[in-house]
């Protein structure tokens, strides 16, 4: 797609994170790790090594993300019984201490335990320049991968100690041992992201973080939304996604419009995350299924271009009809929402959404947003808003 926001500055970025795939038992070969013990990579003993070198030698302990090189005396190995020093390296068997490998196994358990990070789509280095703020909001696709996450996981000391001991007692020249984890499947595999190619919509509202109790609901809420995967003709619920709005749940006080009145309850702030999706939505061209108007115009964009929820009585819902996955990259700054929705480009659609405001009184306006398609050269108005806002003082606020 080809889309721009006829009202706004268009600028996209991201920033990526590159991230490797571990599993439970796959050798490791980088030379890696926090151990002072990393000094020099375990290697084959030769032939003309003493029994004394062999001891001395360093090992290679694998995770499948990083590598540790104790020497085998660290680990409890002793020459057996009836053989010396002078003993060929050839004819070497040994006596493993299991405490001394625990504890040693122990000790490095902490630098193995890694959470799972879920695969995710990211724009092409040469796209991520731009500062997304510059860009309010954007449906010009711009080029994406996807980074494909990595397992979680947790070192097995129980089974690992037997692998070191049964790789000592049977094959004791051989330096590398793959230690055992428990691993954590991601959230999001990348098969889930298969046909995501882009980024497809893009936009950011401001506000006000001296306003604590709101911005901590907008974080808040901006997090549970962020991450999530909408399957194709599948339905996102702002409500349902986000959940019942409590202090206990992290949310906090802000502003909210109700029953013809200003008032300051928990979970004040919501509309703007709703807010800046239904735009990024608009601009991605899905469907909107569900929209309401505040009873108010509010600061962070036109009137008509506002959406409400309520919990359990208002919502905020858009369909994906994409035919391919979409992924909500949702986040904050010190000072904007910012919302990225990534999926299937389409060339050939061009989108623009227009707004149109009256001020019809002091406190009576009005707004019609029309999104316009483009496609085979033919413009169609697919979807059309409108809102009216009619107030009295009793909702006058300053934010």
């Amino acid at each position: 797609m080809n889309h721009s926001k006829s009202d706004r500055n268009h600028r996209p970025t991201i920033t990526l994170a590159l991230l490797l795939v571990a599993t439970a038992v796959a050798p490791c070969f980088a030379q890696t790790g926090s151990s002072s013990d990393d000094v020099t990579s375990g290697s084959q003993p030769t032939t003309s090594e003493t029994a004394t070198d062999y001891l001395n030698g360093r090992m290679q302990l694998g995770d499948g993300f990083r590598t540790w090189h104790p020497t085998r005396r660290q680990l409890g190995v002793t020459l057996a019984p009836g053989l010396s020093q002078y003993t060929p390296v050839s004819q070497i068997r040994v006596v493993v201490d299991r405490d001394k490998v625990s504890g040693y196994l122990t000790s490095i358990a902490p630098y193995v335990r890694r959470s799972p990070v879920s695969a995710r789509p990211v724009l092409f280095e040469e796209y991520q320049k731009n500062d997304p703020i510059e860009t309010r909001s954007d449906s010009t696709p711009i080029p994406a991968k996807i980074l494909p996450g990595y397992p979680g996981a947790v070192l097995d000391v129980g089974d690992s100690v037997d692998a070191v001991v049964n790789a000592l007692t049977s094959a004791p020249l051989q330096p590398h041992v793959p230690l055992v984890t428990k691993n954590t499947a991601a959230i999001v595999p990348p098969e889930a992201l298969a046909g995501i190619n882009a980024r497809i919509g893009h936009f950011v509202t401001h506000f006000n973080p001296g306003e604590v109790g709101r911005t901590q609901t907008v974080r808040k809420a901006i997090s549970l939304i962020d991450g999530h995967v909408l399957a194709p003709n599948a339905i996102f619920s702002v409500n349902n996604t986000v959940g019942v709005r409590t202090a206990a749940r992290g949310f906090g006080v802000g502003f909210v419009f109700i029953d013809g009145h200003l008032d300051k309850q928990v979970g004040g702030g919501m509309c703007q995350v709703a807010t800046t999706l239904y735009n990024a939505a608009l601009l991605a061209n899905q469907k909107i299924v569900e929209r309401h108007q505040h009873a108010r115009t509010v600061p962070y964009v036109q009137p008509g271009d506002d959406a409400t929820v309520w919990f359990g009585e208002k919502d905020f819902q858009f369909q994906n009809i994409s035919g391919a996955p979409i992924y909500i990259y949702y986040r904050t700054t010190a000072t904007h929402a910012v919302c990225d929705l990534y999926g299937k480009a389409d060339p050939d659609t061009h989108v623009d959404i227009v707004v149109n405001s009256k001020r019809l009184g002091p406190r009576y306006y009005t707004g019609v947003l029309k999104r316009l398609v483009k496609r085979d050269g033919k413009t169609v108005t697919d979807y059309t808003s409108y809102s009216e806002y009619k107030w009295t003082p009793a909702l006058d606020y300053n934010m």
